[in-house]
C-alpha cells in the first residue's frame, strides 16, 4: 500500500520583494544634522543676547540642514533620520533666524544707537578683535 501524497500548493511570490536589512537604521548625516540642531537650540539663549552674534546658532542649524540634504542626495535607503534631521534643522533655523533678526532690529540696534557708552564699548571690542 502506498501512502497518499498531499496536494501541491503554489505560493505566489511578488516580483519585487523588500531588500534585506543591513542593520543600519540611522544615516550618519541625519544624526549629525540632529546633533547640530540640538546644539543650536542649546546655545541660542546665550548667543542671542549678544548683538550680531545671535545669528551663530541659526547658522549652526542651517549647517545641519545642508548636511542632511547632502545625506539625502546620495542615499537610497535608511533616509528616515536624514529627513527628520532636515525638517528639525530647517524649523530651528527659521525660528532662531527670526528671533535673532527681531532681537537685533528691535532691541540691540536702538540701544547701541541711543547710548553712546554702548557704542564706545562695541567699537572697543571690534578694535580688540579686528585690530
Amino acid at each position: 500500500m502506498s501512502t497518499p501524497q498531499p496536494p501541491l500548493v503554489h505560493v505566489h511570490q511578488p516580483a519585487h520583494s523588500a531588500p534585506p536589512a543591513t542593520g543600519r537604521s540611522a544615516t550618519p548625516s541625519g544624526v549629525v544634522a540632529l546633533v547640530l540642531a540640538g546644539a543650536a537650540l542649546f546655545f541660542s539663549p546665550v548667543f542671542l543676547l549678544i548683538p550680531y552674534v545671535g545669528f551663530f546658532p541659526a547658522l549652526i542649524a542651517g549647517g545641519g540642514a545642508v548636511i542632511a540634504g547632502l545625506g539625502l542626495r546620495g542615499s537610497t535607503r535608511g533616509t528616515a533620520t536624514a529627513v527628520t534631521g532636515l525638517i528639525v534643522s530647517v524649523i530651528i533655523f527659521a525660528l532662531l533666524a527670526g528671533i535673532a533678526t527681531m532681537w537685533n532690529f528691535v532691541v540691540a540696534d536702538p540701544a547701541i544707537r541711543d547710548y553712546d557708552e554702548l557704542h564706545e564699548v562695541i567699537d572697543h571690542i571690534k578694535q580688540l578683535i579686528f585690530g
